[in-house]
C-alpha cells in the first residue's frame, strides 16, 4: 500500500474528506435564505420547519401585487423611514407561530383561512426580526449580497393596494419560501419583494434638467403673501377731542360710504377700490370697478377761456336783459337835433329846447301822448 493510499485512508478516518466537501461546495443564495429562516423559528417560538423549495421572480410593481394573495399577511419593509419593499406571511405559518407560543406545539388540523389581524403581525414579529436580521450576513458571497441589506420590519400594511400607492413603480424581486410544518401535512409560505439592486459598475445616469425659470419665476411671485390694508375713512380729530372719546361714543364719517373702502399696499399707494359687506359672519371687502371720470369745471379757469384738454369751447354767457329808466326828456328829443353850444349862456329855456329854431314842430311833441305810448 502506498503512501498516497494511506494518507487517503487516515483522511477519511479523521472527517478531512467531509471537511474538504463542504469547503468546496459553495454558499448560494438558496440554501442562505433556507438556513436563516430555520434557524430564526428555532431560536425564537421553537417551531421546527423545513424549507422544501424556493422560488424567485423578478417583476414590475404591478404584477407583483397583482400576485400577492388576498390572505397573506403584508408587512413593510423599510429603509431610511421609508416604504421600499414587502414580506408577506400565510394563514398556517401564522397559525403555527401563534400555536408554538400559546400551547407549545403545532395542533394537528390545519388553521382557517381569515383575515391578519394586528396580532398576528405582533405574535410573529420575533421570528420575522431574526429572519430578516439574519439574511444580510447569511447572503455574503451570494449573488444577492447586499439585496436585503439596511431592510428593516415595518408596519402592516392593509392591502396590496394600498402598497401600490407607495412603493416606487420600479422591478422587484421576488423570493418564496415553502416550509413543511411536519404536521398533518401543514404548509406554510414566506416571501421578500425587495427593488433590485444596480448592477456591478453602471452608475444610473441622471438626467440634469435646466430649470424653466419662465415657468417657475412667475409661479414663486404669484406665490408671495401680498398684504393690503382696508382704508374706509381717514380725517383729522384735535387731540382734545380725541381725549373726550368715550366708549360707546358715535363719531359721524361725513362722506364716507360703505363704497369708499380703498386697498393700500404696505407702502402706503392705493391699489383698488373696494365695497364693504360681510362674508360668513366676517367683514369682507368686495373689489369693484373704478368710477367713471366725471366732468367738472376747471379750477381757477377764466371766463369764456377753451379747455383744451376735453376739446370743448364753451358757449357764450347769456346775460340778462337790463330794464333802465329813461328820463322823460330824453323820450322829446330828436336823435337829429344839434344842440347849442355849451357857451351860449344868453340862449334861454326855448332855444335850448329847439322850439325856437322849429326843428321839432309842437305836433310831434303832442304826438307822444299818453296814449301813444
Amino acid at each position: 500500500m502506498t503512501d498516497s493510499m494511506h494518507s487517503t485512508i487516515l483522511r477519511r478516518m479523521t472527517g478531512g474528506r467531509a471537511n474538504d466537501e463542504a469547503a468546496e461546495t459553495p454558499q448560494t443564495s438558496s440554501r442562505a435564505l433556507r438556513l436563516a429562516l430555520t434557524k430564526a423559528a428555532n431560536d425564537t417560538v421553537g417551531l421546527v420547519l423545513t424549507v422544501t423549495s424556493t422560488a424567485e421572480d423578478v417583476q414590475q410593481l404591478d404584477e407583483m401585487l397583482d400576485g400577492l394573495d388576498q390572505q397573506l399577511m403584508l408587512i413593510g419593509l423599510n429603509r431610511a423611514d421609508r416604504l421600499v419593499g414587502l414580506m408577506a406571511v400565510d394563514m398556517q405559518l401564522r397559525a403555527a407561530v401563534m400555536e408554538m407560543q400559546t400551547v407549545g406545539q403545532l395542533l394537528s388540523a390545519p388553521a382557517e383561512d381569515r383575515a391578519p389581524t394586528g396580532t398576528d403581525k405582533m405574535i410573529c414579529d420575533p421570528v420575522l426580526k431574526k429572519f430578516l436580521t439574519a439574511l444580510p450576513e447569511a447572503m455574503t458571497g451570494t449573488r444577492l449580497q447586499g439585496w436585503t441589506d439596511d431592510a428593516l420590519l415595518g408596519e402592516r400594511v392593509n392591502s396590496a393596494r394600498a402598497a401600490g400607492l407607495i412603493l416606487e413603480d420600479d422591478a422587484y424581486r421576488t423570493l418564496r419560501l415553502n416550509v413543511d410544518l411536519g404536521v398533518a401535512d401543514r404548509q406554510g409560505q414566506v416571501l421578500i419583494a425587495l427593488p433590485l439592486l444596480p448592477e456591478p459598475g453602471l452608475t444610473p445616469t441622471v438626467k440634469e434638467e435646466k430649470p424653466d425659470w419662465t415657468t417657475l419665476f412667475p409661479a414663486a411671485v404669484q406665490a408671495a403673501p401680498a398684504e393690503l390694508d382696508a382704508l374706509l375713512h381717514q380725517f383729522d380729530m384735535p387731540i382734545a377731542q380725541a381725549r373726550s372719546l368715550q366708549v360707546g361714543q358715535v363719531i359721524p364719517l361725513l362722506g364716507c360710504s360703505v363704497n369708499s373702502v380703498r386697498l393700500l399696499a404696505s407702502d402706503g399707494k392705493h391699489v383698488v377700490t373696494a365695497k364693504l359687506g360681510q362674508l360668513g359672519g366676517k367683514r369682507a371687502v368686495r373689489i369693484e370697478a373704478p368710477p367713471l371720470p366725471q366732468m367738472g369745471e376747471l379750477p381757477n379757469a377764466p371766463s369764456g377761456a377753451v379747455d383744451n384738454t376735453l376739446g370743448l369751447v364753451p358757449a357764450p354767457a347769456v346775460t340778462e336783459p337790463e330794464i333802465a329808466v329813461t328820463p322823460q326828456e330824453d323820450l322829446i328829443r330828436s336823435p337829429d337835433l344839434a344842440l347849442p353850444d355849451e357857451g351860449a349862456a344868453d340862449v334861454g329855456a326855448e332855444e335850448e329846447l329847439g322850439l325856437d329854431g322849429g326843428a321839432m314842430a309842437p305836433m310831434e311833441i303832442d304826438a307822444l301822448s299818453d296814449e301813444s305810448m
